[in-house]
Parts: C-alpha cells; structure tokens; sequence
C-alpha cells in the first residue's frame, strides 16, 4: 500500500469518527429517538465521511444529516436544516477550543505549526475525546433542545427571527470558514462569524426555558 493510499484511508477513517458525533450531537440535542435507526445512520455516516473525503465541504455533512431527519423522521426542511446546523455547530466550538489550547503551548508560528502531521494528529485525537466526553454529558444529563419535539414546522414570524438569523449565519460561516485561515480563533470558521453563531445557538436553544418565546 502506497503513501498517498494509506494517507486516503487515514483522511477517511477520521472522516467517519469525526462524522459519528456530529449526527449523534444532531439526534440528542433535539431528543430525537436513535436506537431504532442504527441502519439509516450507519448509511449516512458512511456516505457523509466518503464525500467529505472527496469533497471536504461541511455544507455536504449538512445536507445529508438534514436529509436523514426528512426521510427517516419526517421533519419538515426548515426544521431539519435547524436540526442539522445545530449538529454541525457543538463540534466546531469544540474543535476551535481545543485548537486555541494547543496552539497556545507552541513555540511555533501557528501556519507553521498546522502543517506538522504528528501535531495534525493529537490535535484530531483530542478533538475526538472532546467531541465524545460532551456528547457523553449531554446524553446522561439530557440536555438540549426541547421546543421542537411536537413541531414539524417553523413559522417565519418574530419569535422564530433568532432561529432563521442562526441558519444564516452558520451556513455563512461554512462558507466562507477559510476567509481568515491564518489566524488560530478561526481556524474552523471565521471568528466574527463563530461568535454570532455561537451566541444565536444559546439565545436559540434557551429562549423557550428563559421565557422569551411564549
């Protein structure tokens, strides 16, 4: 087996682990049910890391997590799509997290530092373990979502705005995540724009708790 073959297997074998959690973060934020789905999500995962290998587009893990909820759970486009962001979104704060930790303990210039494969690979193993202990404490402590458990649809009305702002503002940020590559606080997506998806993700996920959609 030649290098770049081995380097594909590696690329993908890491794209299926990383794709796990990020459909299993998409599932358990809303309470969305998983046990008797195994087959539909082992399929999408393995469909969803073969074309990030490809393609390496996150755009595309959105787009087949959002079909697997309208196929599989019947969701309307617009919920699914929230579904599906919000999955998208928890691994990237905490793979942007553990990023900033790390670079922090280097000596290196950080454009330097991202090229090293064996610090490529701590990086991504922590990551992994970072993705999974939240995801973890999020199932035994049931945490997440819960407005859009009896909802198969969105209204587009002014109690909603936050949740339609929140697409927006990810799928920018999916984008255009390589606008400002240099700099280590966007090395997944831009700064600017992780911290508005960020705050609209809490204001989203908290405002029928805190009473501000009625």
């Amino acid at each position: 087996m030649g290098k770049a073959q081995l380097f594909t297997w590696v690329k993908f074998i890491l794209a299926i682990i990383h794709f796990v959690p990020m459909v299993l973060f998409s599932l358990l934020l809303f309470r969305i049910r998983i046990k008797p789905y195994w087959k539909q999500i082992s399929v999408a995962v393995l469909v969803g890391a073969l074309l990030s290998v490809i393609n390496n587009s996150p755009l595309i893990s959105v787009c087949i997590i959002s079909i697997l909820l309208m196929c599989v759970w019947k969701y309307r486009f617009v919920p699914a799509l929230l579904i599906a962001l919000s999955g998208y979104i928890m691994p990237v704060l905490i793979s942007t997290t553990v990023i900033v930790c790390i670079s922090l303990t280097q000596d290196e210039v950080y454009n330097v530092m991202k090229n090293d494969s064996a610090i490529f690979y701590v990086t991504r193993l922590f990551i992994l373990l970072g993705v999974v202990t939240f995801l973890m404490t999020l199932y035994k402590r049931r945490l997440g979502f819960t407005f859009l458990s009896h909802y198969t649809r969105i209204p587009f009305n002014r109690e909603n705005v936050g949740a339609y702002l929140y697409m927006i503002v990810v799928i920018i940020g999916m984008v255009y995540r390589h606008a400002f590559s240099d700099n280590v606080f966007s090395v997944v997506m831009p700064i600017q724009l992780l911290s508005m998806a960020t705050i609209l993700f809490f204001y989203v996920m908290l405002s029928k708790e805190l009473g501000i959609q009625r």
